[in-house]
């Protein structure tokens, strides 16, 4: 091969495979069956992420129907943490079993999940439904973004991933819009009921028209590819210390056995997994060769960043409007919309901005810089809120959040190791983990926040009233707990004292702002670092048959890597006409 030849050959660009016997091209779709399959995804995706928030404006309806009230913070609670810690896992069991039945599993879970807390008798009935619902959730969210990523080709990759942010801020902000108003028309298991027709038209869709190539090998073999021990642990460390975040100061005290248990025992359990996954394990649920890449592992950095500042938003500044204000839930949904719309269009312009000037690095700042912005408008709010003021705050938080979905995953699927089988999905599954653990984290903090801010206001509050006053008996007879958890109860106090309460806890919102701030700050010091590599040309990228002869010419990869190392005593003449070590040396380096 000539000098100039090699010169071209080394500007191609391809992607790594999956490990399971398909090329990544082989895995595009066109026309008619790109647009049901990518119609089917975001159905399913739109059912998940309505979850995550369709319970908060029906907390209170829910736990007085089941009269437990103590058990209201496990509804939105059982559901997230699933979700967030299985993500790891699904990335490995779809190069496993296949992305097709690893989405449809979890569709049927999320329609199972659904249905048991649509028909709860308990409140023990119903939280069991949200884990399930949370176990399936995870697999839609995470199964969505792998799929979308191997049926589109880079070039026109971000525009798909438009969609994702276009239906998932929807979800999001409208999830407390729906539930009020199924709440009020008819009743809170309406909220649940809604999922059926829409998970499972997504699931018939796909179960039909989505036919991606099948995974080789028989089923033992798929399944001694999932790493069980790294599932465990890894789970089983961040439900410790995650349900701590969620217990701590609310539940138990900090500094109870209970807490402290949990920050314990996760912490080692997390320890463990690291030594074992990167150490041990011979599938790892996260490839060494992706963590030793600073590009991919600043990119998820800042995917858990920015996921985190979006979530602090869609939360809270739903309860500013809800508290604050006292508006009904289809009130706020209404006051949301110049942020909903705004990041709809954001998360397409920027699809478009990417597709035609193929960088991801420009708008990955900007969404920092305007998220940094937007979050400290967000100190505007106060009891009164001028529509000016309103919607240009929104706005600025809308753009930001439009321009986040798409820019942390394509900067780390750009720098993914194309010479390592699997890459791809790995990276991309680990972006996605790292977002939903910032969500979760974020939200969980910022909770913790607006309990110890608002406990703390009050007490000073009661400490300047009167003891013989009114206010005083009120106050005092409702515990601060309770206010946090059903905050709707300030509303019905008299007008002197709302007023003072309503200031408290907007004090206590505010700090929850300035975390906002503190995060927004290090993104923008994060998207610095991203990686500055172009999206390639259509005709920069190496085609199935011509990415075969390539791997012909690479010796390494993760399976030749342990053939090698494997002495010549230890292999057997069987071994060597193996069917299974002849695909390997074919379809090394993918």
């Amino acid at each position: 091969m000539s000098q100039d030849n090699t010169e071209v050959e080394k500007e191609k660009y391809f992607e790594s495979n999956a490990g399971d016997g398909s090329h990544a091209t082989d895995q595009h779709l066109h026309g008619i069956q790109l647009f049901i399959t990518l119609v089917s995804l975001l159905l399913a995706l739109f059912a998940s992420a309505l979850d995550q928030t369709i319970v908060s404006a029906i907390l209170t309806e829910i736990a007085t129907d089941f009269n437990s009230f103590d058990k209201v913070g496990w509804l939105t609670t059982a559901y997230m943490l699933p979700m967030a810690c299985l993500t790891p896992s699904y990335g490995k069991i779809s190069i496993a079993l296949g992305r097709k039945y690893t989405m449809l599993a979890g569709l049927g879970f999320f329609i199972v999940g659904s249905l048991i807390a649509a028909l709860a008798k308990n409140m023990d009935m119903f939280i069991g439904g949200r884990i399930i619902q949370g176990i399936g959730g995870g697999a839609i969210s995470s199964m969505n973004v792998v799929i979308i990523s191997e049926i589109t080709p880079i070039s026109i990759r971000a525009l798909a991933m438009a969609l994702i942010g276009v239906v998932f801020s929807i979800a999001s902000a409208a999830g407390p819009f729906i539930s009020g108003s199924l709440a009020t028309k008819v009743t809170w298991r309406w909220c649940f009921w809604i999922n059926l027709p829409i998970a499972g038209v997504g699931f018939v869709a796909l179960l039909v028209v989505f036919r991606p190539p099948r995974p080789q090998g028989n089923i033992r073999e798929k399944l001694q590819k999932i790493d069980y021990t790294g599932t465990f642990l890894i789970s089983s460390g961040l439900v410790l210390v995650l349900l701590a975040l969620t217990f701590g100061g609310n539940e138990f005290s900090w500094n109870s056995a209970a807490v402290i248990s949990c920050f314990v025992l996760g912490g080692i359990l997390l320890i463990l997994f690291t030594c074992y996954n990167f150490g041990i394990s011979k599938h790892p649920l996260i490839l060494k060769e992706i963590i030793v890449v600073p590009q991919i592992v600043i990119a998820c950095v800042a995917g858990f960043l920015s996921f985190g500042q979006f979530m602090i938003n869609n939360v809270y500044i739903a309860i500013y409007f809800q508290v604050i204000h006292n508006d009904s839930a289809w009130q706020s949904g209404l006051n949301l919309l110049p942020f909903i719309v705004t990041v709809s269009l954001a998360a397409v312009f920027n699809g478009v901005f990417i597709k035609f000037t193929r960088t991801v690095k420009i708008t990955f700042m900007l969404c920092a810089i305007t998220a940094l912005v937007g979050s400290g408008l967000l100190l505007l709010f106060g009891l009164e809120l001028s529509r000016g003021t309103h919607y240009g705050v929104l706005i600025v938080n809308g753009i930001s959040a439009g321009l986040s979905f798409q820019c942390s995953l394509l900067s780390a699927q750009l720098r993914a190791p194309n010479t390592v089988t699997g890459s791809l999905i790995v990276t991309t599954a680990f972006n996605y983990f790292a977002k939903s653990i910032g969500g979760v984290l974020a939200v969980s903090i910022s909770q913790v926040i607006l309990q110890v801010s608002f406990t703390a206001y009050i007490k000073d509050l009661i400490a300047s009233l009167d003891v013989n006053s009114r206010d005083y008996t009120i106050l005092t007879s409702i515990p601060t707990k309770a206010l946090v958890s059903n905050p709707s109860v300030i509303n019905k106090f008299p007008d002197s004292l709302k007023k003072s309460t309503l200031t408290a806890f907007l004090h206590a919102l505010k700090n929850i702002f300035y975390f906002s701030i503190a995060i927004s700050a290090l993104l923008v010091i994060t998207t610095a670092f991203t990686t500055n590599k172009r999206i390639p040309k259509d005709e920069d990228v190496l085609k199935s048959k011509d990415v075969e002869e390539k791997e012909k010419e690479t010796p390494e990869s993760e399976e030749t890597r342990e053939s090698e190392e494997t002495p010549e005593s230890e292999k057997s003449p069987e071994s060597e006409k193996s069917p299974e070590l002849e695909e390997t040396s074919t379809t090394s380096d993918k």
